[in-house]
């Protein structure tokens, strides 16, 4: 039925803006519920359905330990729609399915607006192609255990509950659906696997870690889109954000109570930095709230020089205990929340800039200030001195840059790279890319698939006109388009030649505080090799011996930005296929019983596990 009336702007839901056990503190009471805002539905878009279901999201409430199926919510119901959904409650599982969809909708938004496009789901690997997955299914009470997860096989969040005897806890029964952290951390995770499907391989020390680190990131920099709680810690801190442990700076505080009985599952104020710890950690949650850890310092530091000049008008010594004026507290609240907000599009908008497998710690940095400066060239504020400081301190050097100053991390040009025979893009247009903009996500999703098979052929295919591979892109992306003679054993061949994957192919449009708009076409090529754990067999199979089953795979590949305003190639952030070190380090990884490689190799030698967070998270 359509209405005369115009269509609201945004779609209301209360949620709880933590967890119910703040809701049942009365000292937190007065920030224990938010209301996240979403864009009502557009024309071009499908409308919400009962579930809830839209473009983005299915949830689907069935409970396998107790044989349950609960009733689907609708949000499309007058009475819901007049008082911003149900009310935020523990025992209502409706309200669980309102609460996953709302913050995982939160999330997905936050991504949109910082990379300048829609989110699309990685997809499944079918009959030898790729097969798009429209959403993402959400299982509110999908395990009767401690434990959450973003699932690789079934393109799904899967939350679990449980019953803590632990009284701290506040409840007898603790359900992760009801955790905007847990929430944002899973959604997180989908969404980076969409970006990057090979960082959940175990490739190397920080391959997992990143990913749990990013989740906790953007699941830490939300609670300051909670502005009442952010004015309340302000406050009663005097205007300090470093000093105190607080809800704001830990996670997943329920979780916690309910199964170790600490105060968070990770707390990110109150450790002096340690420039000696990263290398002596290795578990992916532990090494990941390192680099977790230098981000917030780098907000801190941003908040504070926001921040110095009001509090120095306002006659007001940082922390030193006594309330503040009313009017002074907003004022350093909005800029705790915009200082946030400018940190966590940074992280964003850096997996744009980064090598399309085997991350590390000190590429995110890189990408970091790279992105930025693309877009904000003039850094007023110096957050990139922030950035690159705060990981200085935390031991996350980047070894193959001359020092640590922001202009010295910016990845090189293609130019500055290849001083031989620089590449030529002119050619971009013969590609017919469709680089017109979609807005419904279907229409999107099949103009990325169409413009990643058209840069295979772009790359792969010899030109008719001119039948030779051009070399300089194989030495561009670090992958081989032809078998190199006598190493036919090392690749799994494609039409004759090893197969080189272009992973995905995204435009981006973004808008810069001065005015600047800048769009890029980002493409992502990788390469697989076989890898074996034994050294001596890894040789014979390289000279071109036969060829056993792979105890495990090993990647290159190359991420290429191109600026579609001048059509110039920009960078090229690469990892060698033939990197003889890289290769070295995954084995020796992998062979560590207590690594990382544990998690991938209880399967068998060779075998794909797909289940990485599962284990990862349980008891997390």
């Amino acid at each position: 039925m359509t209405s005369s009336y115009p269509p609201p702007s945004v779609r209301k839901l209360r949620v709880y803006a933590f967890d119910p056990q703040t809701a049942s503190t009365l000292g937190s009471i007065g920030y224990a519920y938010a209301t996240v805002a979403l864009p009502w539905e557009e024309s071009w878009e499908e409308p919400l359905d009962v579930g809830p279901v839209n473009e983005y999201l299915e949830v689907i409430d069935v409970d396998p330990a107790s044989g349950q199926f609960y009733e689907a919510v609708n949000l499309n119901d007058p009475h819901l729609l007049a008082q911003d959904g149900l009310t935020p409650t523990e025992g209502n599982p409706q309200f669980h399915q309102q609460m996953v969809f709302a913050v995982a909708m939160k999330v997905i938004r936050l991504f949109e607006r910082a990379l300048g496009r829609k989110i699309i789901w990685a997809p499944r690997w079918e009959n030898r192609r790729y097969v798009p997955v429209k959403r993402l299914r959400v299982y509110p009470h999908a395990l009767r255990e401690a434990n959450a997860y973003y699932s690789r096989e079934k393109r799904a969040l899967l939350f679990g509950y449980f019953r803590s005897a632990n009284a701290s806890a506040g409840a007898s029964w603790i359900f992760t659906a009801l955790s905007h952290d847990i929430i944002a951390h899973e959604t997180t995770h989908a969404v980076l696997d969409g970006l990057h499907r090979r960082y959940a391989e175990a490739t190397g020390v920080d391959s997992l870690a990143f990913h749990e680190a990013f989740a906790d990131i953007v699941a830490l920099f939300s609670h300051f889109t909670l502005s009442e709680a952010v004015y309340a810690h302000i406050q009663d801190k005097g205007g300090a954000l470093e000093t105190h442990a607080s809800v704001l700076s830990g996670l997943a505080s329920q979780f916690a109570a309910g199964t170790t009985g600490r105060q968070s599952l990770r707390q990110y104020v109150g450790s002096a930095p340690d420039p000696d710890l990263l290398a002596k950690t290795t578990e992916c949650h532990d090494r990941g709230a390192i680099l977790v850890a230098a981000v917030f310092d780098a907000f801190l530091t941003i908040y504070a020089k926001r921040t110095e000049d009001l509090l120095r008008i306002g006659g007001v010594e940082r922390g030193q205990g006594k309330r503040l004026d009313a009017d002074l507290a907003a004022r350093l609240t909005r800029e705790a929340v915009k200082s946030a907000d400018h940190v966590l599009r940074m992280c964003i908008r850096a997996l744009d800039y980064m090598p399309p497998v085997d991350v590390k710690f000190s590429e995110f940095l890189r990408g970091i200030i790279t992105a930025d400066n693309d877009l904000v060239p003039n850094d007023t504020y110096n957050y990139r001195i922030a950035f690159t400081e705060a990981f200085r301190r935390r031991g996350i050097l980047v070894e193959e840059c001359l020092s640590m100053s922001p202009e010295n991390l910016l990845w090189e040009s293609p130019e500055q790279m290849l001083d031989k025979n620089p590449l030529e893009i002119d050619d971009i247009e013969e590609i017919d890319l469709d680089l017109v903009p979609h807005y419904s996500r279907d229409a999107i999703i099949e103009s990325s698939e169409q413009n990643r098979r058209k840069v295979w052929n772009w790359l792969v295919q010899p030109d008719p006109k001119q039948p030779k591979i051009d070399r300089r892109w194989e030495e561009a992306l670090g992958v081989y388009f032809v078998m190199p003679k006598g190493r036919e054993s090392i690749f799994e061949s494609w039409d004759g030649g090893p197969a080189v994957e272009v992973h995905s192919v995204r435009t981006t449009r973004r808008s810069g505080p001065d005015g600047q708009d800048v769009r890029q076409l980002v493409i992502e090529v990788t390469q697989r090799r076989r890898g074996y754990l034994d050294a001596d067999v890894q040789a014979k199979v390289d000279a071109g011996g036969r060829k056993p089953k792979p105890d495990f795979i090993f990647r290159g590949g190359a991420t290429l930005i191109i600026d579609l305003r001048e059509n110039r190639l920009r960078y090229i952030m690469r990892k060698r296929i033939d990197d003889a070190q890289r290769l070295s380090d995954q084995r020796d990884l992998l062979l560590q019983p207590d690594g990382f490689g544990f998690t991938y190799l209880t399967a068998g030698p060779g075998q794909r596990v797909v289940e990485p967070f599962a284990m990862a998270h349980r008891g997390q």
